[in-house]
């Protein structure tokens, strides 16, 4: 009986043992955090193992994330990912429908955003930039050629459109004839000849009748615009002067003399534009109303496409800016020893435990085992 009770205690002994060696051995992965000193000798074993590798830790840690676990290869192959693509678009679309349903002016906008005085700030803003735009393209292009400012399809579409415009400038001046302003004025340029020319045209009105003469040269002068002729020498005139126009440098057409005042007429209308209050108080979304189909249905899913086109494209390249591993590492030497020893133990606690016991079973098997060989020594 006092065999079994022997080989019982040893057992015990042994289990505690095990237990106990396990639980300090995990104990002391974190603690104690600071080394013990007798006097100027350190303890051995302290501060902790995790404590005292903690910045080879955290290094390693980035290494091994950015190395295996978050690489280039993987970003770009997330991003390329059709399920990422069509769940940003919906989140997008779904934003978009949100704020479609909201009445917010530009004003608010610029609130919004945190501009103060957001009207006046985007209508100066926006005039100046006009000007020095103006004045910048003004200057780059004073020796350049108007022909090569004027891009091909609009060039075409005003030769093709000058045939229309000369109908047009024929039917304006038979209308002004036929009026009595029109009237009035080949009337006056009769006294004004007649009036220049001395006596010799004092003695020609006594004899001619003005009011008649004025309605003789209406008529004929209706007749000379309604000739064909004159349709196509206008034609032909609108094109030689366009031509010589565009052979000009774009300083001479607007001079040193004429630039300056061209620059405020273009801030003048900037100004006029933005200051318009229909135009600023007016919601943004009932300007967006008519295209918000186009809007959700083309544009967002393109934007959405072209946006994580890019990004994949320079995953490499912003994997790299971004330092992955030296952003794991400092973030890691932000936690303190005790919240990394929680972390731990949060995740992996069970096993811990189970250690402990194992070392138990294994310190319970051991003492058994000498039980048994004392016997037999």
């Amino acid at each position: 009986m006092n065999i079994w009770i022997s080989i019982l205690i040893m057992m015990v002994i042994g289990g505690f043992i095990g237990m106990m060696t396990n639980f300090i051995a995990i104990r002391m992965l974190f603690r104690p955090y600071k080394a013990i000193f007798l006097g100027k000798w350190r303890l051995p074993f302290t501060p902790g193992l995790i404590p005292k590798r903690r910045d080879e830790l955290a290094q390693k840690i980035g290494q091994v994330v950015t190395e295996h676990l978050l690489t280039g290869d993987m970003i770009q192959k997330k991003l390329q990912d059709e399920g990422l693509r069509d769940g940003l678009t919906e989140t997008a679309q779904e934003f978009f429908k949100e704020k479609m349903a909201l009445e917010t002016t530009p004003t608010e906008l610029a609130k919004f955003a945190g501009f103060q005085n957001g009207k006046e700030r985007l209508v100066d803003w926006v005039s100046n930039k006009a000007v020095s735009e103006t004045e910048r393209f003004l200057n780059e292009k004073e020796t350049t050629k108007l022909e090569k400012l004027i891009p091909d399809a609009a060039n075409v579409f005003l030769l093709k459109n000058l045939a229309g415009l000369a109908e047009m400038g024929i039917a304006r001046a038979t209308d002004y004839l036929q009026s009595d302003t029109g009237k009035k004025q080949i009337h006056l340029m009769l006294e004004t000849f007649f009036e220049e020319h001395g006596k010799m045209g004092s003695f020609a009105k006594m004899f001619l009748n003005v009011d008649a003469l004025t309605e003789k040269a209406q008529r004929e002068l209706e007749k000379l615009l309604k000739r064909p002729e004159m349709k196509e020498t206008l034609e032909n005139l609108l094109i030689t002067e366009y031509q010589e126009l565009l052979g000009n440098d774009l300083g001479e057409l607007v001079s040193p003399e004429k630039k300056e005042a061209f620059l405020r007429q273009v801030g003048y209308e900037a100004r006029c534009f933005l200051e318009n209050e229909k135009w600023l108080n007016r919601p943004v979304q009932e300007n967006l109303a008519k295209y918000e189909e186009q809007i959700a249905g083309h544009l967002i899913p393109y934007i959405v496409e072209r946006l994580l086109a890019f990004a994949s494209s320079h995953s490499a390249d912003l994997f790299n800016r971004l330092e992955i591993a030296a952003l794991i590492e400092s973030q890691i030497a932000t936690f303190s020893l005790h919240e990394m020893e929680q972390i731990v133990i949060s995740i992996s606690g069970k096993e811990l435990k189970m250690i402990t016991y194992l070392g138990g079973i294994l310190g319970g098997v051991i003492g058994i085992v000498q039980g048994v060989l004392a016997l037999w020594i």
